[in-house]
């Protein structure tokens, strides 16, 4: 009958463990040691620390000319700030540019000892990367963090990524402020034209048509057309009575009836006028004039109303690329460090311990079983065999 496996209980595991207490514990103290020496070649890291606040932009000066028109927030997204700066920051910082700047003002590739190296310039770039952090807070502060076995050093790379970062900002916010005042201005002046265009074509359109206030000359047109009809009327109504009454030769009846004659002729004149002398307008064509006449202004209302909103936005461009100030606060400046930021030696020690305890605790549990069940594992091994 083949043998079975006996389970190793917890109380076997203890005794055994405490049989074999010297040796696990001369284990474990070696593991220390080497472990308390191996830390010893582990060079000391300080680190220093720039806490900053990004300033509000692009606000004092257009509030002023624009308050509650909605404009000063157009401003500041065109001309920069915004939640994303952050994102900004760390794309600036963390670019190959600025690496490479900070490499070569703080001879890097010397300082960590890969002038040797086959690419010194992108072994020492990914050391710096490994050494720096840059890291956007929820309460909006931005922290720049920078490692260095030197504490002076890394005190200057952090005030050297605090200068840079203000910079580069001032440069970028001043380049997008004079582009967005080269369209303002560019703008500016294009609307002038065109409304000194739609006026000159207003201008010929009244010479042409003798247009001026059409509003008016229509409401004078139509109660001068109304008078003479109320005067035809009543002419007529004077005719047909002296009709009746007397004869076709009379003097009277012959000089009201050219009265009305000439009544009808005015009347056709004023409806079919096409002379642009007159300030009179032809009815004829007076749906095609006003038609005309009322694009022409409309484009005129339209084109100085966008004047109005351009003039503020022209002059805020130009006071946004004239202060060009720094764009972050400094809450806190780097300073050198005073104690080592890592390693810490007796964590790994005691780590280095531990783990070595364990590992030799597992070692004889392993072996207490094994020599416990060694009959199983011979058959096991004969079967496989």
């Amino acid at each position: 009958m083949p043998p079975e496996y006996q389970k190793t209980e917890w109380f076997e595991v203890f005794q055994n463990l405490y049989r074999n207490w010297i040796p696990i514990a001369v284990v474990s103290f070696l593991v220390a040691v080497v472990a308390a020496i191996y830390t010893l070649f582990i060079p000391n890291q300080y680190k220093s620390t720039a806490n900053l606040l990004p300033n509000q932009k692009t606000s004092v000066g257009f509030n002023m000319l624009s308050e509650g028109s909605g404009l000063s927030s157009l401003a500041g997204s065109v001309l920069g700030g915004g939640a994303d700066e952050s994102d900004r920051y760390y794309n600036l910082l963390n670019s190959y540019t600025t690496k490479r700047r900070v490499v070569e003002e703080f001879n890097l590739t010397e300082a960590y000892d890969v002038s040797e190296a086959e690419h010194p310039m992108i072994h020492a770039m990914g050391i710096l990367e490994e050494r720096t952090q840059f890291t956007a807070q929820q309460t909006g502060n931005f922290i720049i963090e920078v490692w260095d076995t030197d504490p002076e050093r890394a005190k200057e790379m952090a005030s050297f990524y605090v200068d840079h970062l203000n910079r580069l900002n001032t440069e970028i916010s001043t380049q997008e402020a004079a582009t967005f005042r080269k369209f303002a201005e560019d703008r500016y002046e294009s609307t002038l034209e065109q409304i000194e265009q739609t006026r000159n074509e207003l201008n010929e359109f009244q010479e042409e048509y003798g247009v001026f206030q059409l509003e008016d000359q229509v409401m004078q047109y139509f109660d001068l057309l109304g008078t003479i009809t109320a005067e035809k009327i009543q002419t007529e109504i004077r005719l047909d009575f002296l009709e009746s009454t007397l004869s076709s030769g009379n003097q009277q009846y012959r000089q009201t009836k050219l009265e009305l004659e000439s009544i009808n002729k005015k009347l056709t004149s004023l409806y079919q006028d096409e002379n642009s002398d007159n300030l009179i307008l032809n009815f004829d064509n007076l749906s095609d004039i006003g038609l005309t006449y009322a694009e022409l202004v409309k484009k005129i209302e339209i084109q100085t109303e966008v004047l109005r909103f351009i003039v503020p936005l022209l002059e805020q461009s130009r006071m946004e690329e004239a202060k060009a100030l720094p764009i972050v606060s400094v809450l806190d400046a780097p300073v050198v460090p005073e104690r080592k930021s890592y390693p810490s030696r007796t964590l790994i020690v005691l780590i280095a311990g531990m783990t070595a305890v364990i590992l030799a605790c597992t070692y004889y549990t392993i072996k207490l079983s094994i020599t416990k069940n060694k009959e199983w594992f011979d058959t096991f091994k004969n079967k496989s065999e």
